[in-house]
């Protein structure tokens, strides 16, 4: 199980940045680097005031209180 972290920061404030752990399904470790990349498209297109600075994909489950 792999937990997909995404770092975004404000654009308009770049050192205001905060981490999101979208719900995805469960992935292996390659298929979180390759879905990552889209699933975190699609999170900044949603959000547009917010520009990804990083994502990483960490072993785990996502954490409930994220």
């Amino acid at each position: 199980m792999m937990t997909l972290i995404l770092v975004v920061c404000l654009s308009a404030t770049p050192n205001v940045c905060k981490e999101e752990r979208p719900i995805v399904e469960a992935m292996s470790p390659m298929g979180c680097m390759v879905q990552g990349q889209q699933i975190a498209a699609e999170w900044v297109e949603e959000h547009p005031k917010w520009q990804l600075s990083e994502f990483r994909c960490q072993a785990g489950q996502r954490d409930k209180a994220a």
